[in-house]
């Protein structure tokens, strides 16, 4: 089928995503509505739940899932029938899906063989990704005779020959261990600065999204939750299910009330929040009415210098245990007979029952108890 063009003025993307919707036979909507925007060399990551939409949606761009209405556009072309070949792009998976009787040059040619390319360009492309890669020792070995890091790389060289327009990811890290998913994001993100070209990645590890991403989108349910930053997502969340979602710990949640006179925040235990001048003016509409506080378990605080400077602020923390991690220690307990965690200086004396805390009041958020996103002005 021939490709349909569209108009230049509208060409301003690698991938544009336009009302994509994703409803299989039986009914059931996997994706709705995906809006995106996606410029050369971004790194997107689409994180959320297992079940949210976001492997459908990268199956979708892939060629992998139909379209069942929306567009899908790359570098300027509709492609919603266009074969996964035709599309420029390239896919990295979750299981490597390496060639185990192919030596690393071998697994690293095979697209390029199998479009009869030819031979000194497959050889310069095979070379240059090897050198991208750190992977000229083993061009010879086979991929059993790889570690798990050298095998996940390969599978990436096998992308970067290709030289696409997008780079798709679907959960590669996942099965790696903990220390190795640490240094491969930062050969990720190394590489991506190297390339320059426009990746998509999924994962269910929001850590992956906050280091990787130059926007994030966080799906829930198949819908599209917020699309942002990382710094944006982190500390001004569209929504309770994002808050809770991005950071870790996660987010603090509180249940109360702003006073008739949008002074006070009133916490179902009865402990009051003084609000600030700004959080007076967002929260103007509000008075009498119940609200959903939220902190990052960063901004509670036990240390005397706090206690002191929040005098009259300071509420009961019930703690249930606490975590030593060196520089820092996390607090689990309750206020008020709700859950809250604080991360808290190494250094700070941490009670095993009762400690008294303060919040760091400028950097609290309020959610509408009824819809549950973000209050702003």
């Amino acid at each position: 089928m021939a490709v349909e063009q569209v108009k230049q003025e509208e060409v301003v993307s690698d991938v544009i995503l336009r009302d994509v919707n994703k409803i299989y036979p039986n009914g059931f909507h996997a994706v709705y509505d995906f809006n995106i925007d996606i410029k050369k060399g971004d790194f997107i990551v689409l994180a959320g739940p297992s079940g949210c939409g976001k492997s459908t949606t990268l199956r979708m761009i892939a060629g992998l899932e139909e379209i069942s209405t929306g567009d899908l556009i790359i570098n300027g072309k509709r492609v919603n029938d266009v074969a996964p070949k035709d599309r420029d792009i390239a896919m990295v998976f979750q299981n490597y899906a390496l060639y185990a009787h192919m030596t690393v040059y071998q697994n690293l040619a095979f697209s390029l063989t199998i479009r009869k390319t030819d031979p000194v360009t497959i050889h310069k492309q095979v070379m240059y990704a090897a050198n991208v890669l750190g992977l000229v020792p083993y061009l010879n070995r086979k991929p059993k005779q790889l570690s798990g890091g050298q095998r996940q790389r390969v599978a990436v060289g096998r992308a970067i020959v290709r030289d696409p327009v997008v780079f798709l990811l679907d959960e590669p890290l996942s099965n790696l261990d903990a220390k190795l998913r640490g240094s491969m994001r930062k050969e990720l993100m190394q590489l991506h600065d190297r390339l320059g070209a426009t990746f998509i990645y999924v994962t269910h590890d929001q850590i992956e999204a906050l280091t990787l991403a130059s926007r994030i989108v966080v799906m829930k349910d198949g819908y599209v939750q917020q699309i942002a930053t990382p710094k944006e997502m982190f500390e001004y969340p569209e929504n309770i299910f994002v808050a809770g979602f991005i950071g870790t710990p996660p987010c603090n949640f509180y249940n109360g009330k702003i006073d008739e006179k949008v002074t006070k925040f009133i916490h179902i235990s009865g402990a009051e929040i003084t609000l600030t001048k700004e959080q007076k003016e967002v929260l103007k509409n509000y008075g009498g009415k119940e609200v959903v506080m939220a902190s990052r378990p960063d901004y509670v605080s036990v240390s005397e210098a706090a206690l002191q400077e929040n005098s009259g602020q300071t509420f009961d923390l019930n703690v249930e245990y606490f975590e030593f991690l060196g520089s820092y220690k996390l607090v689990y307990g309750t206020f008020g007979g709700e859950r809250i965690i604080a991360k808290v200086d190494g250094r700070d004396a941490v009670s095993e029952t009762v400690m008294k805390a303060c919040f760091q009041k400028e950097k609290m958020l309020f959610f509408d108890k009824e819809t549950e996103a973000r209050i702003r002005k």
